[in-house]
């Protein structure tokens, strides 16, 4: 489970090294999709009524998708975009673990029935118009059958919330989802206001993955809240972190014990899933660490920093400000 999710997340593809600025990464293009035919946007950014005819995306597989007008029932294989989607207006009806325990997502998808990359008959059963999967799905060729499926591969674009112009392209919300991204770049653009007056631009912040028997270094663009930090933020990492990103052209760096004060930033977050429980920085090995004297050892709850939509970066981000910036001690 632990590999699959972590290869999920990370997208580990031919580019996972890359980092990417805030300025770049706040500003989405629509991707590898072709645009789709009919598109029926207005210049001022709103989405009109569409002409009749079909309208066609082709996806990071390279298949042309044939799409539904004004999909209402769309199932989420993959264990990204859910909160694309409900950014949009549109309430999945099956998605992926994780998403379901999200303080920022999970509420609006209670009644969603949950799924697995096998499920398959049961994404049948939901009787979906449209399906978003990843190429990384063994059973994408199956899920075509039952739906029109658009499989993205999340290591083509700079970030996830990229994809949100590309999915708001297959729904008919392009304009909508091009409102969103501009809603958040004025509110990051804010927040970069407060951290160049108040945060200490050479400290250095790591986000530690504690598994209990396994343990990461997470760089840029790989959840657990990189994304609002490390490309948004443009805050800065341990430098043993991006000489091991850069040698192993990851976005992750898995490390043993014995390594781990060398990745050790100034502030720490610790990502897991068991909020309270012990961490591997409660060890008294430990205790003579800089961020662990200071009280500066934060755990974050990685269903709630995994995803990367509208809705979870304005919670990450407000999170960051009330610990980063005004001292909570959440």
């Amino acid at each position: 489970m632990l590999a699959l999710a972590l290869a999920a997340c990370g997208g580990r593809s031919s580019d996972n090294g890359n980092g990417g600025s805030g300025a770049e990464a706040a500003n989405p293009s629509p991707g590898s999709g072709q645009n789709a035919e009919q598109s029926g946007e207005q210049s001022d950014g709103q989405d009109a009524g569409r002409t009749a005819g079909p309208r066609t995306y082709t996806d990071d597989l390279g298949v042309a998708v044939e799409l539904p007008d004004n999909p209402q029932r769309v199932v989420v294989a993959t264990w990204h975009y859910p909160g694309h989607l409900l950014s949009l207006g549109i309430t999945p009806v099956g998605v992926f673990e994780l998403a379901h325990d999200s303080e920022y997502i999970g509420e609006q998808l209670k009644d969603a029935v949950l799924l697995t990359q096998g499920s398959v008959e049961e994404t049948l059963a939901l009787q979906p118009d449209l399906i978003i999967t990843d190429t990384t799905n063994p059973n994408v060729e199956q899920l075509r059958k039952i739906a029109p499926t658009v499989a993205f591969d999340i290591g083509a674009r700079k970030n996830r919330l990229e994809t949100l112009v590309d999915i708001g392209e297959i729904v008919g919300k392009k304009g909508e989802a091009e409102q969103q991204i501009k809603a958040w770049e004025e509110r990051l653009q804010e927040a970069k206001k407060r951290f160049d007056a108040e945060f200490d631009p050479e400290a250095t912040i790591s986000v530690i993955g504690d598994y209990q028997t396994e343990f990461y270094a997470y760089g840029p663009n790989f959840g657990r809240g990189t994304e609002v930090l490390f490309t948004y933020l443009g805050l800065k990492y341990p430098g043993k972190l991006a000489a091991g990103l850069e040698a192993s052209g990851e976005r992750y760096f898995q490390l043993s014990e014995e390594v781990i004060p060398e990745f050790v930033g100034d502030y720490v977050f610790i990502a897991g899933e068991t909020p309270g429980s012990p961490t591997i920085l409660d060890d008294p090995l430990y205790a003579d660490l800089a961020p662990v004297k200071n009280g500066i050892v934060y755990y974050i709850y990685e269903p709630s920093f995994y995803f990367s939509d509208p809705i979870s970066l304005n919670g990450q981000l407000a999170f960051f400000e009330r610990i980063l910036l005004d001292g909570a001690k959440e």
